[in-house]
């Protein structure tokens, strides 16, 4: 299943980047992927479209206490995440 979500970030886009990088081995073991994302002028907003085998396993790695301060010291806000939307169909051109 897809997902298209959002949130805030407040160390820029690279930070984040990097981020992903370094969650590649729980994303993994728990079955997702990052398909895209974007961000705004300023980079306090990121946009990114995942996919997960199982939404649920997706959010138990979301909820791992060394997940979360890899995200927190990489600068993003875990309140202001909101999956926008699920996604059945994409294309990148």
């Amino acid at each position: 299943m897809k997902f298209l979500t959002t949130f805030k970030i407040s160390k820029g886009f690279d930070r984040w980047l990097t981020l992903i990088d370094d969650l590649q081995p729980y994303m993994d073991k728990y079955g997702y992927k990052m398909l895209f994302a974007s961000t705004n002028e300023d980079e306090t907003i990121v946009y990114d479209l995942g996919e997960a085998n199982d939404p649920d396993e997706a959010m138990k790695m979301l909820r791992l206490p060394e997940v979360i301060n890899m995200r927190k010291e990489a600068g993003v806000d875990l309140e202001s995440q909101e999956v926008l939307s699920s996604i059945s169909k994409h294309k990148v051109w």
